[in-house]
C-alpha cells in the first residue's frame, strides 16, 4: 500500500524459484554481500528463502522474518551496530524479493547520521531503495546529506549524493542544490564526486527547472565543457543536454565549446585508453555532443560553422562497417547522430546528397537495425525538396523493404514511398502499393490503403487512371477502406459524363470476377443502378448480380441494392422477368422488420406504377465541386521536427517548414499538399441539417404515394438513416440542380 501512495511499483510476485528471480533482477550480489561482510544470520535467511518449495511456503517464511524484525526494532535492548546492518539488509532482501516492508525506515535514516563507514553506507542504500520524497520523515535526513556534502570524506560525499539523486524531490532540490553545484564547480573537488555531481544536478534540475538559471549558469557550464578528465566531461555533456532540452536560450555561448568537444574527440586527441571502445575514441561523448547541437538554431559563428562541417564531412565520409557487431554499433551510433544533425542545420545540397548515397547502402545492409535507421533518416531527407532526386535513385531497395520480415521496417519503407511520392513516379509508387496490399499485414493496411487513396488523389494524371486505382483498393481491401473514398468516386463519376460507362464497366467485371465486400458492392449498386443503362445489354446480367448478393448485404448495402432495382424497374420496363422479380423482392421487403428497407420497398412498388416514376428516377445531378474530405482525415505529421532555414539562403527565416517537395496541378481540387492541409472550418449550426435535407439518395422525397396528396416538404434528416451514406457530409451536398425530383436544394 505504502508503495501504491508514493507512485513506486511494488515488484509483483512471480512465478518460478527465488534463486531464478534473483538471477532475473541482478539479485545474487546479496549472497555475495552477506559472505563478505560476514553476515551468517543474512546468508542463512537467504538460503532458506531459496529453500522454499512454493511461494505460501516462501510467504510463510518471510512473515516470520518481519515479526522477528519488528520485535528487536521495538525491544528496550539496545541493538549493536552489526544487528542493526544485518536487519536492515534483511529488510532490503525482502523489499527487493517483492514483498511490502511497512518498517523499519527511521532505523534506516539513523544509520545515515552515524560516524561510522559501514553503518552510514547501510543506511544510506536502504533509503535510496525504501524512501521516497513523499515521506515526511525524509525531511530529517536532509541536515545529514547536508553535512556529508560539506565533508571532506569523498565517501560521503559519493554517497550522499547518490542518494539525492534517487530521492531528490522538489524540497531536496530547494534544500540541497546550492551544496551540490558547489561540488560540481569547485576545482578542488574530486573528479569522481563532480561526475556524480554533474548527474545529480541534472536530476533535481527535472524535479525542479528553477534552480538553474541560464544568467548565472551558462558561463560556467562552459568551463566544465574544457575539463580534460572525460569522466567529468561526459557527465557535464549530459547535464548540458538535459537543460537545453527544456530551453536552449542563453546557453549559445556553450556552442564552441561543445565544438571544440567534438573534435578532440573525432581526432583522438588525449582519449585514455580506458575510455576507448573498439579502438573509437569515446563514442558515448560522441554522441551526447552531437545531440546537444540538435537543441541550437543555425550556428551564426562562421569559425565554429566551418570547423563542425570540416567535423560531420570528416564523419560520413569516413563510414567503415567492421565484421565486429559491437564496434559496428558505436560506428553507426555516431554517424546516424551526424546524419541528424546535418538535417537539423539544413547544410548544403552536395553534403546531404552524400548522406542519402550513404543511407541507400544502408537500405540495403542485411542488418535489420542498419536498414531501419538508413530508412528513417532517408525519410527524414525528403523533407528537404533538393534531395528527392538522389532519393530516388533508390526507389526500387526501399520498394523490396516493403518484403522485410521486421513490420517496422516494412512501416518505414511505405513511410518513404508515401513521401517521394510526385506526379513523376505515382503510377508506379500507386501500382507497387496495390500489389503490395494483398499480402500486408493487417496491421498496416488501413495505414496502407489510406496513403493510396490520397496518393491516387493527389497525383491523377486522369480521372480515369484515379477511379480505376480506387475501385481496385476497394476490391482487394474494402475493410480497411473509408467510407470517404467510395463517396469521393461516386462524386467524380457522376459529376463527369465521360467517366461513367467506363466506371459502370468496370464494376460490373468486380462483380462477375466475384467481388462480394460490402464497400464494393455499395459502389456498384449506385454505379450500376445510375449508369447500368450505359452498358448494352448488361441489364439482366446486373440484375441477377445485385440479387444474388442481397441476402448476405448489410441493411445500408440492401437500401443501396433496393434503390438500383428501383432505377431499372423504370427505365427496363419491357423485360417483364425482370420486372416482376424486382416487385417480388419489393413485396417481400414490404414486410420485414427494418423499418428503413420495408418503406423504401413500398415505396418503390407504389412508385413504380405512377407516370412520375420516370422523372424521379432520372440521372443524379451533379454535386457541387467541393474540396476531398478524404484529405482532412491526414493531418499534418508532428512526430517530424522541422528543419531551419539554411544558412545563406535568401528566404524568410521565420518559417517553419521547408515546402514541399513537388508542386503539381491537382485534377480534383486538392491544391494543398498533405504536410499543408487546410484548415478546415467548422460548419454553422444551421449547415449540418441543410446537407442533412438534400441527401442524394432520398428518392422519393417530398413525394405522396397517393395522387391526391399535395407534395409534402423535405424532410428532416432521419435518425435511422442506414441508407444513407451521403447524409451530412457537406462535401456531397446536392446543391441546386436540375433533373431528380425530390433532390430539393439547401434553403
Amino acid at each position: 500500500a505504502r508503495a501504491k501512495q508514493s507512485g513506486r511499483a511494488a515488484y509483483p510476485f512471480r512465478s518460478g524459484t527465488t534463486r531464478e528471480r534473483e538471477r532475473g533482477r541482478g539479485r545474487g550480489s546479496f549472497v555475495k554481500m552477506a559472505s563478505a561482510g560476514g553476515y551468517r544470520g543474512l546468508h542463512n535467511f537467504i538460503n532458506e528463502i531459496r529453500q522454499c518449495n512454493s511461494k505460501e511456503a516462501e510467504r510463510a517464511r518471510i512473515d516470520k522474518e518481519l515479526a522477528n524484525i519488528r520485535t528487536k526494532f521495538k525491544s528496550d535492548r539496545g541493538l549493536s551496530s552489526y544487528e542493526k546492518k544485518k536487519y536492515i539488509w534483511k529488510l532490503l532482501y525482502i523489499y527487493v524479493l517483492g514483498y511490502d516492508v511497512e518498517f523499519g525506515h527511521m532505523e534506516a535514516v539513523a544509520l545515515i547520521s552515524s560516524t561510522k563507514f559501514s553503518e552510514k553506507q547501510v543506511g544510506y542504500i536502504a533509503a535510496s531503495v525504501l524512501l521516497h520524497e513523499n515521506l515526511e520523515f525524509v525531511r530529517l535526513v536532509i541536515n545529514t546529506m547536508q553535512k556529508d556534502l560539506l565533508s571532506r570524506d569523498e565517501n560521503y560525499q559519493c554517497m550522499a549524493l547518490t542518494a539525492i539523486a534517487n530521492m531528490g524531490g522538489r524540497e531536496f532540490a530547494e534544500a540541497l542544490s546550492g551544496e551540490v553545484l558547489k561540488l560540481l564547480i569547485s576545482s578542488s573537488t574530486r573528479n569522481v564526486v563532480r561526475k556524480k555531481a554533474a548527474l545529480c544536478v541534472l536530476r533535481l534540475f527535472r524535479r525542479n527547472p528553477d534552480i538553474i538559471s541560464h544568467e548565472t549558469f551558462a558561463l560556467k557550464m562552459g568551463n566544465l565543457l574544457q575539463e580534460r578528465d572525460l569522466g567529468v566531461l561526459l557527465s557535464s555533456m549530459s547535464l548540458l543536454c538535459g537543460v537545453v532540452a527544456v530551453d536552449s536560450r542563453g546557453y549559445e555561448v556553450v556552442i564552441p565549446k561543445v565544438v571544440a568537444v567534438l573534435e578532440r574527440v573525432a581526432k583522438g586527441i588525449d582519449i585514455p585508453q580506458d575510455y576507448t571502445y573498439y579502438g573509437i575514441p569515446s563514442p558515448w561523448l560522441h554522441v551526447k555532443a552531437l545531440r546537444a547541437l540538435h537543441y541550437f538554431p543555425v550556428i551564426e559563428n562562421d569559425g565554429v560553422w566551418t570547423k563542425l562541417q570540416e567535423i560531420l564531412r570528416r564523419t560520413i565520409s569516413s563510414a567503415p562497417i567492421d565484421k565486429n557487431t559491437n564496434k559496428n554499433n558505436a560506428l553507426h551510433a555516431i554517424l546516424f547522430e551526424s546524419i541528424s544533425l546535418m538535417m537539423h542545420l539544413n547544410m548544403d545540397s552536395e553534403v546531404l546528397t552524400q548522406c542519402v548515397t550513404l543511407l541507400g547502402k544502408f537500405v540495403s545492409i542485411k542488418e535489420p537495425n542498419i536498414r531501419y535507421l538508413g530508412l528513417e533518416n532517408m525519410s527524414r531527407l525528403s523533407l528537404v525538396p533538393e534531395m528527392m532526386t538522389t532519393i530516388k535513385a533508390h526507389q526500387e531497395q526501399i520498394q523490396l523493404s516493403l518484403n522485410d520480415p521486421d513490420i517496422s521496417i516494412r512501416r518505414r519503407a511505405l513511410d518513404l514511398l508515401y513521401r517521394m511520392c510526385d506526379a513523376q513516379n505515382s503510377h508506379e509508387i500507386v501500382d507497387q502499393l496495390l500489389s503490395y496490399l494483398t499480402t500486408a499485414d493487417f496491421a498496416i493496411r488501413e495505414e496502407l490503403a489510406l496513403k493510396i487513396a490520397i496518393l491516387s488523389e493527389r497525383f491523377a494524371s486522369s480521372l480515369q487512371w484515379y477511379v480505376d486505382v480506387i475501385i481496385s483498393l476497394i476490391d482487394k481491401a474494402g475493410d480497411h477502406v473509408s467510407d470517404q473514398v467510395w463517396y469521393r468516386v461516386v462524386q467524380i463519376v457522376t459529376n463527369n459524363e465521360a467517366l461513367q460507362s467506363h466506371a459502370a464497366a468496370n464494376v460490373l467485371r468486380k462483380l462477375q470476377d466475384g467481388s462480394s465486400h460490402e464497400t464494393m458492392l455499395k459502389l456498384s449498386s449506385y454505379i450500376l443502378g445510375e449508369f447500368g443503362q450505359l452498358l448494352q445489354g448488361s441489364t439482366r446480367e446486373i440484375f441477377h448480380l445485385l440479387k444474388d448478393r442481397l441476402g448476405s448485404a448489410t441493411a445500408p448495402t440492401k437500401g443501396l441494392i433496393l434503390s438500383a432495382f428501383a432505377k431499372i424497374l423504370v427505365r427496363s420496363p419491357e423485360d417483364t422477368e425482370i420486372a416482376d422479380s424486382i416487385k417480388e423482392i419489393f413485396k417481400r421487403y414490404g414486410s420485414i422488420p427494418d423499418a428503413e428497407l420495408q418503406q423504401r420497398s413500398v415505396e418503390y412498388a407504389v412508385l413504380s406504377g405512377k407516370k412520375e416514376a420516370t422523372e424521379v428516377m432520372s440521372l443524379m445531378p451533379k454535386f457541387p465541386e467541393r474540396e476531398s474530405s478524404l484529405v482532412k482525415l491526414m493531418s499534418p505529421e508532428s512526430n517530424e521536427a522541422s528543419l531551419p532555414i539554411a544558412r545563406g539562403r535568401n528566404v524568410d527565416r521565420d518559417a517553419e517548414a521547408l515546402p514541399s517537395a513537388t508542386q503539381s496541378n491537382d485534377l480534383l481540387d486538392l491544391d494543398d499538399a498533405i504536410e499543408n492541409t487546410v484548415p478546415v472550418v467548422p460548419l454553422t449550426p444551421e449547415e449540418p441539417a441543410k446537407a442533412g435535407q438534400s441527401d442524394p439518395l432520398d428518392l422519393l422525397a417530398g413525394l405522396s404515394v397517393t395522387e391526391e396528396a399535395p407534395a409534402a416538404a423535405p424532410p428532416a434528416a432521419s435518425g435511422n438513416n442506414a441508407a444513407d451514406p451521403f447524409g451530412g457530409y457537406s462535401d456531397l451536398t446536392v446543391g441546386n440542380s436540375s433533373g431528380g425530383a425530390g433532390l430539393t436544394p439547401p434553403p
